[in-house]
């Protein structure tokens, strides 16, 4: 404690608080964290409180007010802080309390790279996202394919999940427009080793024309849910009968969290050079 010391405000000695400060844990939100504190009895030794501060780590960031919690704001997405904590009046801040437990603010709209595979030069029978890490509410494959099976001007990429090929855990539906006809369908349960996750997305026969997906996976940390994916995928090539948009929906059913993921072409054996499948966790 610091006694003897003459506030600027008053003109007067005014002692520096001598209160203890316990944080608890630190809940983050979006470039902010919110630091609830407790504060045991002022010694009767110790200055009147007039305000808590607290202060980031990294950073500095510091902010002040007259309860707890103090909402720290101004901080960076994807960077993990401690936080302290002192009381203070106006003479000074007392001692900082002992530093908090570690909190990360995250953009609740944002996205994540997790990883991105390219084929090279001898294609690929399948691409495979292992180790999923269970931080983010959602996922999100982008990819651009062309697989190698040149009877089919259209292909389709399967997704299977956990590494599971039991056939009846996936069922799944699509939607196609080509600029004149449209198709809706429906894949039962048992239908195919993977489910129809991504529509069209391997163009084949066609040198360089390559098919894009974006899919969706909803809740893939859940332990209650079945896992739904949601897909938007087209191919355009040069002719008028073979282009196409394709909506889909997709159903594995299981409720165990999704820890890996598997693409594979289900009429071909593989996909050629330059295929390409980014993977994404989504924060919010």
């Amino acid at each position: 404690m610091a006694i003897n010391r003459i506030s600027p405000k008053k003109g007067k000695v005014v002692d520096i608080p001598d209160a203890t400060i316990t944080i608890g844990t630190p809940t983050a939100g979006a470039s902010q964290v919110s630091v609830a504190f407790t504060v045991a009895t002022t010694p009767a030794t110790g200055g009147p409180v007039q305000k808590y501060t607290a202060v980031s780590n990294p950073g500095s960031v510091t902010v002040s007010g007259s309860t707890s919690p103090i909402v720290v704001t101004g901080l960076t997405n994807d960077t993990a802080y401690t936080f302290t904590v002192a009381a203070g009046n106006a003479t000074g801040n007392g001692v900082f309390s002992s530093a908090s437990a570690s909190a990360t603010p995250l953009d609740p709209a944002g996205f994540a790279s997790i990883a991105t595979t390219t084929v090279g030069a001898g294609g690929a029978s399948s691409i495979s996202f292992t180790s999923i890490p269970q931080t983010y509410k959602h996922l999100q494959i982008r990819g651009i394919a062309r697989t190698n099976d040149a009877g089919q001007t259209q292909d389709i990429i399967g997704l299977r999940i956990n590494s599971d090929t039991t056939t009846a855990n996936y069922v799944s539906h699509r939607i196609a427009a080509d600029g004149t006809n449209k198709v809706a369908a429906a894949q039962a349960a048992g239908t195919y080793s993977s489910s129809w996750a991504g529509y069209a997305t391997g163009v084949n026969g066609v040198a360089s024309v390559f098919g894009a997906t974006i899919i969706d996976l909803l809740d893939y940390t859940s332990t209650v849910k079945n896992k739904v994916g949601r897909t938007l995928a087209g191919n355009s090539q040069n002719n008028t009968t073979d282009n196409q948009i394709i909506l889909g929906s997709t159903l594995y059913i299981s409720t165990n969290a999704v820890t890996t993921i598997t693409l594979v072409p289900i009429f071909a054996s593989g996909f050629v050079q330059y295929t390409s499948f980014a993977l994404y966790g989504i924060k919010g």
